[in-house]
C-alpha cells in the first residue's frame, strides 16, 4: 500500500493543479514540472493548516519583524560614499510603499529598506511590516508605477500573513521551542517565495493597491516584460558560453535566477493583470517617472 503512496500523491497534485488553473483561468502547459510544482504546493499548504488555528498577533508579528529586519540590514551595509544617496532612495522607497500600502486590511507600521546591490534582483517581506528592495530590480523599472507595484506585492505578502505563516511553519520544522528563537533564521527563508497560488494572490491584491493609489497597472506589465525577456535569456544561455562576452551575459543572467526560482513565470503573471484589467476596468492613467538618485 505505502508503495501506492508517492504515486497517489502526485496524481491528486496533478488534479488539484488542472483545477487551480481553470479556477484563476491562466494558461499554462501542462507539464511534469507543474505536477511537481504543484505537488509542492500541496505539501506546503499541508504545513500551513496549524498556524491557522493558532495565529500571533500582532503585536508580536512587529516585534519579531523588527529584531528580523535589524539583524538582516546588517547584511547590506552602505559604504560611506554613498549613505546619503542611499538614505535618500530608502526615503522615495518609504513614500512609495506607504502610499501604495494605504488600502490594506492591517495597520502596521511599513518599513522599507533599499539593498544597494545590483546583483541583488529582488525584494522580500518580513512579518509585522519591513519590505527590502535590491538595486538589481529597480534597474529594471521604468517608471514609480512598477515600483509602487512590486511595494504592493511585498506588503500584500505581510498583510495577508504569508510571511507571519512562514515564521511560524519554520519555528515548528526546526523545533525551535518558542517564537523568540525565530530570530536566529536565516534570510534565505524568506527569500525562497511562497506558493504559486500565494504568488499570484499577492500580485493580484498588490496591484490593486497601487491601482487604487492611483498607479496605473501598465507599470507591472512593463517590468513582467522584462522578467519574461530575462526567463526566456536565461533558458537560452543553458549551454556552455562560446565567447567571454557570451561568458559575461551568462554570469549576468544567473543574478536574477533567484526571483525566478521563486516567483511563478512571468507570462502568467502579466496574463493575470491584464484580465484583472478588463474584469475591473482599472483606468491607465500616464506613468510616472521613476525618481533617479
Amino acid at each position: 500500500m505505502r508503495r501506492w503512496l508517492p504515486l497517489s500523491l502526485i496524481v491528486i497534485a496533478g488534479i488539484f493543479a488542472i483545477v487551480a488553473v481553470q479556477w484563476q483561468r491562466i494558461a499554462a502547459r501542462p507539464s511534469a514540472q507543474g505536477i511537481l510544482s504543484a505537488a509542492a504546493d500541496a505539501q506546503h499548504e499541508a504545513t500551513r493548516v496549524p498556524t491557522h488555528f493558532d495565529p500571533m498577533s500582532d503585536a508580536d508579528e512587529i516585534a519579531l519583524g523588527d529584531e528580523l529586519a535589524s539583524e538582516y540590514a546588517e547584511r547590506w551595509p552602505s559604504s560611506p560614499a554613498d549613505a546619503a544617496k542611499n538614505r535618500a532612495i530608502e526615503a522615495y522607497l518609504q513614500i512609495v510603499g506607504e502610499r501604495a500600502a494605504a488600502g490594506v486590511r492591517r495597520k502596521l507600521p511599513w518599513k522599507f529598506h533599499y539593498i544597494p546591490d545590483p546583483a541583488f534582483v529582488n525584494a522580500f517581506a518580513l512579518p509585522g511590516g519591513h519590505v527590502f528592495v535590491g538595486q538589481g530590480v529597480i534597474v529594471l523599472m521604468k517608471s514609480e508605477d512598477a515600483l509602487a507595484a512590486v511595494l504592493g506585492h511585498e506588503v500584500e505578502h505581510i498583510d495577508l500573513r504569508h510571511c507571519a505563516e512562514r515564521m511560524q511553519t519554520e519555528a515548528h520544522l526546526r523545533e525551535l521551542g518558542t517564537l523568540g528563537a525565530v530570530v536566529g533564521l536565516p534570510v534565505e527563508v524568506f527569500l525562497a517565495g511562497y506558493s504559486k497560488e500565494q504568488e499570484m494572490e499577492a500580485d493580484r491584491d498588490g496591484t490593486t493597491l497601487a491601482v487604487k493609489a492611483g498607479y496605473s497597472p501598465q507599470g507591472i506589465l512593463q517590468l513582467l516584460g522584462e522578467f519574461e525577456k530575462l526567463e526566456q535569456q536565461a533558458n537560452a544561455s543553458d549551454d556552455k558560453p562560446a565567447t567571454p562576452v557570451d561568458e559575461a551575459a551568462q554570469v549576468s543572467l544567473q543574478t536574477v535566477a533567484g526571483y525566478f526560482r521563486s516567483h511563478p513565470p512571468a507570462a502568467q503573471r502579466e496574463q493575470q493583470v491584464r484580465e484583472l484589467m478588463r474584469s475591473q476596468r482599472w483606468p491607465t492613467p500616464p506613468l510616472r517617472k521613476l525618481q533617479t538618485f
